[in-house]
């Protein structure tokens, strides 16, 4: 199973994104763990949790190095087009690209 964390600056905005991502995942008949995390919460998170995927938002990039330097995982700034048209398709071949 792929753990997933979607990362924005208060955690309540990427809750859809997570939702639609978790229905593709199920179409896919693949196995995801998927969850919304505020920003410092993500990086606590990752403190405590092994990670495969870490999604941040485009309101949150101006901390990707904090979360590179905090993980092992792979860290993908989610696209600013991707993100407002809610791209389910490229954000999970990104996602899934393990």
């Amino acid at each position: 199973m792929g753990k997933v964390i979607v990362v924005c600056e208060a955690g309540i905005t990427t809750s859809l994104l997570v939702k639609k991502l978790e229905d593709l995942a199920k179409e896919k008949r693949e196995d995801y763990d998927i969850q919304s995390k505020s920003m410092e919460e993500g990086l606590d998170y990752l403190k405590q949790n092994k990670v495969d995927v870490v999604l941040l938002g485009p309101q949150v990039h101006h901390v990707a190095d904090k979360y590179i330097e905090s993980t092992d995982a792979k860290v993908v700034k989610i696209s600013v087009s991707d993100y407002n048209t809610m791209n389910i398709y490229s954000i999970y071949e990104q996602m899934s690209e393990l």
